[in-house]
């Protein structure tokens, strides 16, 4: 695997026609008089309230700073490792039958055939201490490394991985791990004396919840989510990151109060950088929506000439590399209450993306097997 394949990586009535031919006038008779309505007649609602009427939203409590952090911290780890290694444990604490595994894909499965060499589960079956499967689970993983990374040549890794099922693992304790939809992602790593440079990207479209799924720094969001989340990030040598998606939280809230994050971004760190580059903050947008549905969108430089509004990058406001977003509720007109909003991204950099070990790409039949106790 090149480092350029990483990136590629109610029920609604039935009217007859002659029904309708008859709706828009109906008689109504009286003991006095005889009246004809039209239905399709409709008096103004003075008291309506237009979407320009709404108050805007009161954000007083909320770090919103600290909130577009965490929002971004949640997309980069909104990846396939919580339902990869979440899997792993919750199956290898089963027994030997149940659930059944499998080498190849289910037989329902016919426009997976190109994944002929994966392994999967299919059971409903439950342990004699209490731990249940229900549906399936297929998957696979491989990854390939050459050279040495103290050679001037250096070492090279390229590892990939994917997952698809509809899957739930519990006890009586609760959901242990849950999965619904598909991931995969991939990793390249290069390595010499004084260099290095890695790429990873991963996409899930998937739900992904359970306490087996979402520990150490994940567990912040043990409720789990559901996402179509993109990731490609780069590190070493330049430091990049892009994220395009949703994600939204099944239980938990960032700052106790927004439930979704959306966005479509990339920005650069400072390592590797060029001299035309902003490091201090995204181009792009994104956008928390709390749990009454209003959503929040932060707009920072624009990603393309198409996406200035019209104004190119001469609009000095729009356009300034400044490390800060303007922010606005959807739907309701841009206001001064609600300002720029300019958050510290560069925790980013220094916690890192969170890589998968080289290891997690390998999980083989005999592995499988051999844990299962």
């Amino acid at each position: 695997m090149t480092e350029q394949m990483t990136h590629e990586v109610a029920r609604r009535p039935r009217w007859g026609m002659a029904t309708l031919h008859l709706l828009p006038l109906l008689v109504l008779t009286t003991a006095c008089e005889n009246r004809v309505v039209d239905l399709f007649e409709v008096t103004p609602d003075t008291n309506q309230v237009l979407p320009s009427d709404l108050a805007i939203p009161d954000i007083s409590d909320i770090d919103i700073d600290l909130a577009v952090q965490q929002a971004l911290e949640l997309a980069i780890s909104t990846n396939l490792s919580p339902a990869w290694d979440g899997h792993l444990t919750s199956l290898t604490d089963g027994r030997s039958g149940c659930p059944d595994v499998y080498l190849g894909v289910p037989m329902d499965l016919d426009d997976r055939e190109d994944e002929a060499g994966s392994l999967y589960w299919s059971d409903y079956c439950e342990t004699l201490g209490g731990l249940y499967y229900r549906g399936f689970n297929s998957w696979d993983g491989v990854i390939t490394a050459s050279g040495d990374a103290e050679d001037p040549a250096g070492r090279t890794v390229s590892g990939s991985r994917w997952m698809f099922g509809d899957a739930l693992i519990g006890d009586f304790d609760g959901v242990r791990y849950r999965f619904k939809g598909e991931g995969t992602d991939s990793l390249y790593r290069v390595e010499a004396p004084g260099y290095s440079r890695w790429t990873y990207a991963s996409m899930v479209e998937a739900t992904v919840a359970g306490r087996d799924a979402f520990t150490g720094v994940d567990a912040a969001y043990a409720g789990g989510w559901r996402t179509d989340m993109y990731v490609y990030a780069t590190g070493g040598d330049v430091e990049y990151l892009e994220a395009r998606g949703n994600v939204f939280l099944l239980a938990d809230r960032i700052q106790d109060r927004f439930d979704s994050v959306a966005m479509d971004l990339y920005m650069t760190g400072s390592v590797g950088a060029g001299a035309d580059d902003c490091t201090l903050e995204p181009h792009g947008w994104m956008g928390l929506r709390d749990e009454n549905a209003y959503w929040y969108d932060l707009v920072f430089l624009p990603s393309s000439e198409e996406d200035a509004t019209g104004e190119g990058y001469d609009n000095e406001d729009y356009s300034a590399c400044d490390g800060c977003g303007t922010l606005y509720v959807r739907g309701l007109e841009a206001t001064e209450e609600l300002g720029l909003v300019c958050p510290d991204f560069s925790k980013i950099w220094v916690d890192g993306i969170g890589l998968p070990a080289e290891e997690d790409f390998i999980l083989n039949f005999h592995v499988i097997l051999g844990d299962m106790q």
